[in-house]
């Protein structure tokens, strides 16, 4: 209950939502930028990117600091108002607020936030994307071709004609057909929102011919012929983009049962 003899305290009102890290070791005036403030010991370990008050003057660290610093780097800045020794450093808990609600900047376990972005993943329009760029372990930047995706063509004759690819696996290895009218064919995905740009085939015989040609899942015939070379040659060169039902078939003339196919690449980029 207040009554007439109680006393009032003043409330600060720049300090009533901020916790105080440290304070001033140095007088700072608002005529000209500057880029670090000297500071006693901080009480906690500063990221690059923290929002920090000094007397109403919003700074943003601009470098890691650990706890015990004396020293802080800011982005530059000119104040609004000049700081001097004794005025403390304080977070402001408006902007604690809002990033514990849905954090929007700084880091989480390492990785960068905004308020679309957490490291590599990205969220915009209800869809989630990854840069794949960054992931260890993903290849994003070509698509093995392998033996294992090889297989003949039916150039023989029936399907109960044609004999089966086959690998070797002696001295001389590598995919290999068992009739000369036969051709190896390689089916390959491209993933999601990149480019197919070059196509390599790696074989036994350096010039046997390379057709690639653009097909889709839901779609009868062999599609657009995208690329044409040879076996251990330069980049084929090719221009086609990820679709939700494009493929790639990539076929070797081989023109003999001695020339064997060891594997080939895809090259990606992102789309444009």
């Amino acid at each position: 209950m207040i009554n007439i003899n109680t006393i009032l305290t003043q409330v600060d009102p720049i300090n009533i939502n901020e916790v105080s890290i440290g304070s001033l070791s140095a007088n700072y005036d608002d005529t000209a930028a500057i880029t670090s403030i000297s500071v006693t010991a901080t009480q906690i370990d500063l990221k690059d990117g923290d929002k920090i008050m000094v007397q109403g003057n919003a700074l943003e660290i601009n470098a890691d600091a650990a706890a015990g610093a004396t020293s802080l780097t800011i982005v530059s800045i000119t104040l609004s108002a000049p700081i001097i020794i004794g005025d403390e450093i304080r977070i402001n808990e408006d902007n604690l607020f809002v990033q514990y609600q849905r954090k929007t900047e700084g880091t989480i376990a390492g990785m960068p936030v905004s308020a679309t972005d957490l490291g590599p993943i990205n969220y915009a329009g209800g869809d989630y994307t990854i840069d794949a760029d960054v992931i260890n372990g993903v290849d994003m930047d070509y698509m093995k071709i392998l033996p294992r995706d090889f297989m003949v063509n039916d150039d023989v004759g029936s399907a109960t004609e044609t004999p089966p690819a086959v690998f070797n696996d002696g001295t001389n290895t590598g995919v290999s057909v068992e009739d000369t009218s036969q051709e190896l064919i390689a089916t390959v995905n491209i993933p999601y929102d990149r480019n197919a740009y070059e196509v390599y085939v790696w074989a036994s015989n350096t010039s046997k011919t390379v057709d690639i040609y653009e097909m889709n899942i839901n779609a009868n015939g062999t599609g657009s012929a995208v690329g044409s070379g040879t076996t251990n040659g330069s980049a084929i060169a090719i221009d086609v983009d990820a679709s939700a039902t494009n493929y790639l078939m990539i076929k070797v003339s081989v023109s003999s049962t001695n020339h064997r196919v060891w594997g080939g690449a895809v090259l990606l980029a992102a789309k444009s």
